[in-house]
């Protein structure tokens, strides 16, 4: 699993301005067996199912760009808790305001707490946009303090709403950015920030 080191320059109002390195891990990565794709051509929400052993920090959500030259439509993305939408927010289309990170676009989010011990599902729609279906992946991998669940799409055909449903083929996908508890730092726009350097787990 790679490590995204992300150095951030944060004045902090209770002590000495200094320069605090922060850890942002995305939560998954896809190993692809081929170059195929799907390009959906229903308004559904994708996603997958998750439960956390730690308390994470998420500080963005980011939507797989098969071809690393934007999105063509925006989609929209958010987790759930317990059947209620815990955050949402739209990737936008192409490319001048997201990060571009293994293959997934990422827009920052206000930084919102996933519980240790609790189950989420995050989900995002896929019209317009060449997506990865499980017939073309070979390995995902998560974050250790990630569990993986199972992949879940919407019942209807209703656009943006909570994935239940566990189906033989499904699509990828929705991904998110963390900071491990207690490395916990102000972020001030992901766009901004320098990307240091990557490393190999």
């Amino acid at each position: 699993m790679k490590k995204v080191i992300l150095a951030l320059i944060v004045t902090l109002l209770l002590t000495n301005a200094s320069v605090v390195t922060a850890e942002i891990f995305p939560a998954l990565e896809l190993e692809r067996n081929s170059s195929g794709y799907t390009l959906p051509g229903t308004n559904r929400t994708h996603g997958w199912e998750f439960t956390v052993t730690e308390d994470l920090q998420v500080v963005g959500l980011g939507i797989f760009d098969l071809f690393d030259d934007g999105l063509y439509l925006s989609h929209e993305i958010g987790i759930w808790e317990n059947g209620e939408l815990l955050f949402s927010t739209t990737i936008p289309a192409g490319s001048t305001e997201t990060v571009l990170i293994d293959q997934f676009r990422y827009i920052e989010t206000e930084p919102f707490w996933l519980t240790a011990g609790e189950t989420y599902v995050i989900g995002n729609t896929t019209p317009g946009d060449p997506f990865v279906g499980n017939d073309n992946l070979a390995r995902i991998t998560t974050l250790p303090s990630i569990t993986y669940e199972r992949t879940v799409i919407s019942p209807s055909w209703s656009g943006f709403s909570l994935p239940t449903m566990e189906r033989e083929f499904y699509l990828f996908g929705p991904n998110f950015l963390v900071i491990p508890e207690p490395m916990t730092v102000v972020l001030f726009g992901i766009g901004a920030v320098i990307i240091a350097r990557r490393s190999r787990m």
